[in-house]
């Protein structure tokens, strides 16, 4: 089990003042993470925390009862899909959930992505009602931020964009700007996470010796899966694209996902 842990405080960060900060959630059934924001700045920052800490705090109390100016939290979800945003219109927004096979104890939801494309997910209707305890929360999906952030750092066409979680990588190829390609996959070891960037290359037609991925999330250089992946593609490089003025200590790519909810400022849900 992974232990939950406080990464960063920041000597600014003040409870006084919790009404000019932004808390950002990301969260799926069991677990979540957090950071708290003023402005680009970073304030704190933990990770791995059972959801029940949401319903019941004890040792984010101080954290999760303040009164924040917005809160933000981006939702995992294992089964969603791509839309044209052409099609997005209240009178379509029945036959889309139909697409997802959405359950009495799910919830789905909509998160504008660029101005072609919108995520249509599930969500545990569970996790859902705990959010909106929070004083009007804005729910998205949980990686959103991250693609939007990507498409604002002119993605180029043979890079395969990865975010790695808890053995889940999403992963992301733009085509001359624009949006190409969007899905996650569960691996349990470096053999199978290779795979699958393989896989995503082919389909794409790339070839994998001219293929950079550039990895966010639960990597350093000195892991395995790192290291595995480079006897397979051209380049493999942590993702150093930053939302936030972060401190020294902070690795970038340690907090991109999560941070990028940021940029998440609208959602739809029903």
């Amino acid at each position: 089990m992974i232990e939950n842990t406080n990464l960063y405080t920041s000597h600014d960060f003040s409870f006084n003042q919790a009404d000019s900060y932004t808390l950002l959630l990301q969260l799926n059934a069991t677990a979540f993470s957090y950071a708290v924001i003023n402005d680009k700045q970073l304030l704190a920052w933990g990770e791995n925390f059972n959801t029940d800490e949401l319903k019941n705090p004890e040792k984010l109390s101080n954290i999760l009862t303040a009164n924040f100016k917005l809160v933000i939290a981006g939702l995992k979800s294992d089964i969603f899909t791509l839309l044209p945003r052409s099609l997005y219109d209240n009178s379509r927004l029945t036959d889309a959930a139909r697409l997802l096979d959405v359950q009495e104890h799910e919830k789905v939801g909509f998160q504008v992505i660029d101005d072609n494309n919108i995520i249509a997910y599930k969500a545990d209707r569970v996790v859902t009602q705990i959010i909106n305890d929070f004083h009007n929360p804005v729910l998205c999906n949980a990686d959103a931020g991250w693609i939007k952030a990507i498409g604002l750092n002119y993605p180029s066409n043979n890079t395969l964009y990865l975010n790695i979680s808890n053995e889940t990588v999403s992963i992301v190829n733009y085509k001359f700007s624009k949006l190409r390609f969007y899905n996650t996959f569960s691996f349990k070891n470096h053999e199978e996470l290779a795979y699958f960037c393989a896989l995503v290359a082919t389909e794409l037609e790339l070839k994998p010796q001219n293929v950079k991925l550039l990895i966010s999330g639960k990597i350093n250089s000195t892991d395995v899966s790192f290291n595995y992946l480079k006897d397979f593609f051209g380049e493999v490089t942590l993702n150093g694209v930053t939302v936030l003025d972060l401190p020294s200590d902070v690795k970038p790519h340690q907090i991109l996902n999560l941070s990028a909810l940021s940029l998440c400022v609208s959602s739809e849900e029903n």
